[in-house]
C-alpha cells in the first residue's frame, strides 16, 4: 500500500513512545530526514547525561522514517550500530539520516546526532529489510 509522506509522518507522530521522548519531526526530504529532541531530566542516566538508549532510539527512528518516505514501503531493522562520541546534558539535539545504498530487499542508512552547537553526539548505521507489497 502506497502512503504519502504526510501519512508516514502522521503514523510516526502518533507513536506513544516517540511522544514520550518528545521527538519533533523537522523535515522529510529526498536527501535526508531531520528530527529534534529537547533533552529533559527524565531522559538522563545516573551520570546526568542523556541515556544512550535515547540516542539509539533517535537514530533508529530517523533512519526508518527516512527510508519509508523515500522508498514508500514498510521496513524492519536487521542490524544497528551506534557510536557514542560525546555526552550531552541539556539543550536540543538533532538527528538526521540518509541512505547509503539500497537494493530491492535491503537498505543501508547512516545517521548522525549533533548538539545545538554542531558537535557530534553520536553516529550510527542501520541495515533494514524492505517489505514490499507484491
Amino acid at each position: 500500500m502506497l502512503m504519502t509522506v504526510g501519512e508516514i509522518k502522521k503514523e510516526f507522530v502518533e507513536s506513544p513512545y516517540l511522544q514520550h521522548l518528545g521527538i519533533e519531526i523537522l523535515s522529510i526530504e529526498k536527501e535526508n530526514t531531520r528530527i529534534k529532541l529537547n533533552v529533559q531530566d527524565y531522559l538522563l542516566n545516573t551520570k546526568g547525561t542523556l541515556h544512550g538508549g535515547v540516542t539509539a532510539s533517535m537514530l533508529d527512528f530517523v533512519q526508518k522514517m527516512h527510508l519509508r518516505s523515500v522508498c514508500n514501503t514498510r521496513c524492519v531493522p536487521i542490524s544497528s550500530t551506534v557510536h557514542f562520541t560525546a555526552p550531552v546534558k541539556t539543550g536540543a539535539i538533532y538527528a538526521e539520516a540518509s541512505i547509503i545504498s539500497s537494493s530491492y530487499k535491503t537498505a543501508f542508512l547512516e545517521g548522525i546526532i549533533t548538539s545545538e552547537s554542531g558537535d557530534i553526539i553520536s553516529k550510527g548505521t542501520g541495515t533494514f529489510k524492505l517489505i514490499r507489497d507484491e
